[in-house]
């Protein structure tokens, strides 16, 4: 591209900022899927017309004609924006992500297949991603070719990349992603040195101008755009500089970065222990840190094989002679022949008797009854209605069965992976990963007037960014440390800076 094409294509990068901006300002506003998608077929067209136009101008050559390479560029085109999802698809990703309208059945069998999953899906990105990397050129190449035959365009791509350059461009994207991370947290120091809402907004929209910018430079690169240096770029750094004020006031439209958090968010003691005091999910534990009235105790259970509840975190148990077995694979007589556990009927009993309401955490597995939250509610029903006690797990079935037979008792979802569209369930308070936690989903479930939790919160730092996140209660290890916790959110706002990080990576 000559100078002034050069410029025309960072003016349409700057128009793409602005409307990915606007997009995700609907998104914010009407976060329903089908809104979602459209928004996200608008991004499709701008971002793949962009690349179009910069791939025409490189090639001197156009599509019109070749029905074949325009079927291929389309397939190609498909391809780049998918891998681009993984790594925010410039803020999309987490749109698209909570808004899935999936039921609580599948949410529950997803959650508890995670690592398979997670496992898979991770392998599958990295082989496409490579290849997507090793390929990147193949559009250029399907414009440049003169005839209508995209397998021989292919061909050519393989043969004209080497594994030098194949070398450099992997470099390249990850300089990319390393660049925007330590802009972000530059970004963020200096909001938590200069406290000044005018700072806090135009750092925002640097961030999201020069993340964005940077991401689709790099792209375009890859895909053999070619630039030329710009001599007389004083009208380009004044539409730069437009640019950043539109992104910052575009921030402070956004209610997640001026709802003021909750001042003293409700202490939930993991496990009943506070500091690695005491044996988790025990009555020892229960017993000894009750003294301190925290608002709740969360624990867990585990159904055995034959329907009696433990009090147990992990899934399986180890047996001599066996190795690890299911809890919900072994009687309770087996379980007991090997290991001391409390049984949570005298957990209740006891946790009523000292006036301590308890979060009970039902555990879930692939081997879980299915009529094991009509059980629980069966055995434990007249105790669980003596204080405010609460249920709460990944396995929606079973948090329905609770609230059909005990209709007072609040139950709530448990996310081990933050996604879907979790607001359209029926349950009356959420507890969220804290690491994936971000202000769109927050503010959906928000809506919906339910509380919302976020576990484990054990440093400062995930304490204080859950809190400017706007949960209304911590599952935490250290109780004392968040009943000590004091929020300032003009102080501590650059937090939400860091929030970034998940839109761009």
């Amino acid at each position: 591209m000559n100078e002034n094409q050069t410029k025309g294509y960072y003016y349409s990068i700057g128009g793409l900022i602005v409307a990915i901006l606007v997009l995700r300002h609907l998104m914010d506003q009407f976060h329903q899927f089908g809104n979602v998608l459209l928004c996200s077929l608008v991004l499709f067209i701008l971002l793949m017309g962009l690349f179009y136009y910069g791939i025409c101008q490189t090639s001197q050559k156009r599509l019109l004609g070749r029905p074949r390479t325009m079927l291929a560029y389309l397939i190609s085109s498909i391809y780049v924006f998918i891998l681009l999802i993984p790594l925010g698809l410039f803020g999309f990703s987490n749109f698209i992500k909570f808004s899935v309208p999936i039921s609580g059945s599948q949410f529950t069998w997803i959650t508890v297949n995670r690592y398979v999953i997670a496992i898979s899906a991770i392998i599958i990105y990295v082989i496409l991603a490579l290849v997507g990397i090793f390929l990147s050129k193949y559009q250029l190449g399907l414009l440049s070719n003169p005839s209508d035959r995209p397998m021989e365009a292919l061909r050519k791509t393989i043969r004209q990349m080497s594994w030098k350059s194949f070398l450099m461009k992997l470099l390249t994207v990850l300089g990319m992603l390393l660049s925007v991370t330590l802009f972000t947290l530059l970004m963020a120091e200096v909001n938590r040195l200069v406290i000044n809402r005018g700072v806090f907004l135009l750092s925002q929209g640097l961030i999201d101008v020069v993340s964005i910018g940077i991401e689709l430079a790099v792209i375009s690169r890859l895909l053999g755009i070619q630039f030329t240096r710009i001599h007389h770029g004083a009208l380009v750094t004044s539409f730069g500089l437009a640019l950043i004020i539109f992104a910052g006031l575009m921030t402070g439209l956004n209610p997640a970065y001026n709802a003021k958090p909750t001042a003293k968010p409700t202490i939930i003691v993991h496990r009943g222990v506070i500091n690695h005091n005491a044996k988790g999910n025990t009555i020892a534990s229960l017993t000894k840190n009750s003294q301190y009235h925290f608002p709740y105790v969360e624990m867990d259970i585990q159904e055995t094989r034959d329907h009696q509840f433990i009090c147990a975190h992990d899934d399986d148990i180890r047996i001599p002679g066996r190795g690890m077995q299911e809890v919900n694979r072994l009687d309770l007589a087996t379980i007991k022949r090997y290991h001391h556990v409390d049984m949570f009927g005298d957990y209740l009993k006891t946790a009523n008797r000292l006036g301590q309401p308890l979060i009970i955490e039902l555990k879930v597995t692939n081997q879980s009854d299915r009529l094991m939250g009509v059980r629980f509610a069966d055995q434990f029903g007249s105790q669980m209605t003596k204080l405010p006690h609460r249920v709460h797990s990944i396995g929606y079935p079973f948090l329905r069965q609770i609230k059909r037979k005990l209709p007072t008792v609040k139950v709530g979802l448990v996310t081990m992976l933050n996604f879907a569209d979790i607001s359209r369930y029926q349950v009356d308070f959420y507890t969220l990963q804290h690491i994936t936690a971000n202000p769109f989903l927050i503010a959906t479930v928000g809506r919906t007037g339910r509380q919302v939790y976020s576990w484990t919160d054990d440093s400062r730092f995930s304490m204080l960014r859950m809190a400017m996140l706007g949960v209304t209660g911590q599952v935490t290890d250290q109780a004392f440390r968040l009943q000590n916790l004091r929020i300032n959110y003009q102080q501590d706002r650059w937090l939400l800076l860091l929030n970034s990080l998940q839109n761009y990576l």
